[in-house]
Formats: structure tokens, sequence, C-alpha cells
């Protein structure tokens, strides 16, 4: 990222005190059932951080495995898939033959990540009709006690993912009264489907249950849980369908206005995302519950927000729906909400803990808001550089107490791939400055970034498991990537140990 606007930012941010730690979703955790879950390998991930000093875990997404919606998702509900089926044998759940069997079925289908999902899915569903029969009394109070806490939001997100699967398409497409989110229609609905549900409730809840060991383990280890979140959601999202006007879609629901991304050096096509712009003036009047409920939400299950297209909440493009194919030409610059949506958001919550992200756009007006609101941001090491020159006020020894700076991430190649790839298209005195900050040896330069992040004066550094095990990643592969014990070796603790060691 060019750091040019944000070079006022001063030094007042405390969230972070010369931290490190690891960029790794939970897809790409270990394990025996098909993907990464939450569960013994999470735990045993946790002790690897805490052996090693680090001192933060940033996960991606607890809400989907789809890369297009990776930051354009839902912020309700979890993502049941990544279910531990080993902790739901020592619920009493499932027995030791079932789980065998399941893992006789991973071998027909190998890594095809599709199916995977399906049969999960399929053998979770089995878990939640034998729940009423299986789980412990212990467990059935801990249900119950699960749904009143959360019966704001619990059975309506659990009839959208039912009328889901009833109708087979989005809400959009549901017939008119269900469509309009009609209360009325909705309170019959959760009647008529009370035992599917049930059901949808259940896996809801084992999830939280099992992600509540995974902060315990977390907090014991004086580590802090990232959780990347997104300004947008998706058209076919719960919060679309139950807050129809606070976006722009139409009566019959569809979208009017889309948001995204006009084209840049990063994204030389540009992007759409995946869902409706907001109505910002709407937000606005309703004193941001909106988003206040979001926040919360979120921070009841991890320590840190980092807030995905931080850009967004100052200045926005979208565009119209009629033409996607012309869109680019004619989207056009709105305002948004301002900071005084962080600033409702610290008044309501009385929280810092918010992370501003964004590769993608920088402006004065959220150089200001992150400089005033004393908030922290990130700084991705491939993007401080540009084809043109290298951006050398953005180089790791410049990086600033507010920073959180990463070697990598979600939108970029692993550091390597990123150098290898990069350096061949820089000018001649372009590559010469990038050479001296990574050297010439490609062995090397893994570990040269990582020092200059370490010693950079970013508040807090984070790397990822590819780049520590020297690898060619790209960034396309960055949720399927699932690493093994076996690549954890003495020499991998102690980059990651030197890492911590700020």
């Amino acid at each position: 990222m060019d750091w040019n606007e944000s070079c006022y930012v001063n030094n007042r941010c405390t969230l972070f005190q010369r931290e490190s730690g690891v960029l790794l979703d939970i897809s790409s955790l270990p394990g025996e059932y098909g993907i990464g879950e939450i569960g013994p390998h999470a735990l045993k991930f946790l002790r690897l951080l805490k052996d090693t000093g680090q001192k933060l875990w940033h996960i991606v997404s607890l809400r989907t495995f789809n890369p297009e919606r990776l930051f354009t998702s839902t912020s309700y509900g979890w993502n049941t898939a990544l279910i531990s089926f080993a902790w739901l044998h020592d619920d009493g759940l499932v027995t030791q033959n079932e789980l065998e069997q399941f893992k006789e079925s991973l071998n027909t289908i190998k890594n095809n990540r599709t199916a995977i999902l399906s049969l999960r899915l399929n053998f979770l569903k089995q878990v939640a009709k034998n729940f009423p029969q299986k789980a412990s009394p212990e467990l059935l109070a801990a249900f119950l006690k699960f749904q009143k806490y959360n019966h704001l939001w619990l059975d309506k997100f659990s009839l959208f993912q039912t009328l889901e699967e009833e109708f087979g398409n989005p809400w959009f497409l549901w017939p008119d009264r269900l469509r309009s989110f009609d209360h009325l229609s909705v309170e019959m609905a959760i009647k008529q489907l009370q035992e599917k549900i049930r059901k949808k409730n259940i896996l809801q809840f084992l999830f939280a249950r099992y992600w509540e060991k995974i902060r315990s383990e977390a907090n014991y280890s004086d580590i802090r849980i990232i959780l990347s979140i997104p300004v947008f959601v998706t058209h076919d999202s719960y919060e679309v369908w139950t807050n129809q006007s606070l976006f722009f879609v139409n009566g019959d629901g569809a979208m009017t206005a889309i948001s995204g991304i006009r084209p840049n050096r990063i994204l030389p096509n540009g992007k759409l995302f995946c869902g409706p712009q907001y109505r910002w003036q709407r937000v606005k009047a309703e004193q941001y519950k909106f988003w206040v409920n979001r926040f919360r939400r979120e921070l009841q299950n991890v320590d840190i927000v980092c807030l995905e297209h931080f850009h967004a909440l100052f200045e926005c493009y979208e565009f119209p729906t009629d033409d996607l194919q012309t869109s680019f030409e004619n989207g056009r610059l709105i305002p948004t909400s301002d900071r005084s949506l962080l600033d409702r958001i610290h008044e309501i919550l009385q929280t810092q803990n918010i992370i501003a992200s964004d590769i993608f756009e920088n402006n004065s007006k959220m150089g200001r808001a992150i400089s005033q609101l004393n908030m922290a941001s990130t700084a991705v090491l491939p993007f401080c550089f540009s084809k043109e020159k290298v951006a050398t006020q953005a180089f790791p020894k410049n990086f600033m107490q507010h920073n959180i700076a990463y070697s990598s991430n979600y939108f970029s190649d692993s550091l390597l791939r990123w150098l290898k790839n990069f350096s061949e298209r820089l000018s001649s005195d372009s590559r010469s400055e990038l050479q001296r900050c990574f050297g010439t040896d490609l062995n090397r330069v893994n570990r040269n970034g990582l020092s200059h992040l370490r010693n950079s004066g970013a508040g807090a550094v984070m790397t990822t498991l590819p780049d520590v095990l020297e690898m060619e990643q790209g960034c396309d592969e960055f949720l399927s990537w699932r690493f093994e014990w076996e690549q954890i070796t003495d020499m991998v603790k102690t980059r990651l140990l030197q890492f911590s060691q700020r």
C-alpha cells in the first residue's frame, strides 16, 4: 500500500505493544476429517503459538469457505462445517465406528473440497437429528440456555437457512410475504418449520460450544484472536433479508445498486462485490444500530475485529445493476458514513479493538479517521511496492506503532512467489532497491523479509505459515491449503521464535 496519505498518523495507538502472530485460517489446520476444524488441532496450534512467543492469531473467516465471498459474507451464524468431529465423539454424539465410516467415505472423494463439505454437512445433519436422544442432560440444558440467550436472532437465522433449502433459491426469489420479511409470515413459518429450525439451532450451539474451548485456551495462553469481517454483505444474506430498507434493493428484493471498487493497481480490472450498496443516510438515521449490533456480536466471540475494505466507510463506488458489463464506466463515488459510525461504535461498545484494513484504496478522510481515533491499520509487505518505483516510505523500517504489518496475506501471493514474479517487472533502479531490502539469494529472501518486519517500528507483525515454510503459494490457494504437523520442524519453530523476539 502507498502510505503517502497516512504520513500524519501518530503513534498513540495502543492496541499492539511490539507483538507478533500468525495469519492462518481454521480451514488450513490439519485433521483426519477432510478440512480443518475447531477442535484438537486448533488447540495444538495455539500451543505452538504460545511456545514460539506469538501473541496474535488472525483467522480469516468463520462464516464461509467461498473465496469469492470471503469479505462479503454474513455476520450471523457460524459455518457449522467447521464443527469438530472429535469433540462430537467426546460429547457422546457420534460413535467411533461412525467416524471410521466417515473417514472411509473420504477416501473416495480425495481432494474434492466441494464433495468433502457436502459429506460433512450431511453427517452433521444426522448428528442434529440424533441430538435429543444422544445428548446428556447437561448438554441438553446447555442447548436450552443457548437458545434462550440468542433468541433475538437464532430462530430467524435458522429459518432463513431452512427456507433456502425448502425453496432451493435465495430469499429474493421466495413467495412475496416471506421475501418482504413480513413479521406475521415469518412467525408463522417459524412455528410450521419448528423441527427443522431446531436442528439448525443445535448445530449453531455445537459450534459455539466448541469455539468457546478455543477462546478459553487462547485466553489462557495470552493469545488474542483477530477475525476479519466485511464492510459489505452478500445480496442473499440474512442481513439484507431482515434489513431491506438499509440496502439498495427494490420491492421485489432485486439489487438496484451494487458496491464495488474501480480498477486500480492491485485490481487492474476492478471488482464488483456480491452485495448491494448501503443506503447510508438511513443507516445513519437509525444511529448505526445495524453496525453496532454487528460489532457487538463479533466482539463477543473474538478479541479484535479486522474491518476489510475500510475505505468504504468514507467514500465508496456504487454501480448500476442493469448492465454489469459497463458498470465500471458508470460507477459513481458516493458519500458514506464518515467517521460518525466509528464514533458511535466507540460510544456504545467502548472498544478500540478494531483494525482498519484496506489494500485497494487510501484517502485523506480515511487517514484522518485512523489518526483521530487512534486506530490500528494494516500494512502488507507486497503492497508496499509499486511497479514504477519502490515506495520507500512504506519500507518496514518506516512502519509505525499503529501498523499491524503482514509478510503476506489472503490478497497476495506468498512472499517468495511475490518476490520472484514482482521483481521481474521492476525497473533496474527499483529492482536494486528491492534487493537491498530482501537480498539477492532466493534461499534467504523470506528470512530477510521476516527479519525486516521483526525489526520494524510496527506495533504488531504477522506472518503466514507458507512464508515461514518458505513456500511459493498463490493467493488463490489460501483457503484450500492445509499444513501437516510433520512440516513444523525444529527449524520452523526456531524461525517463529525468532520472529517473536522484538
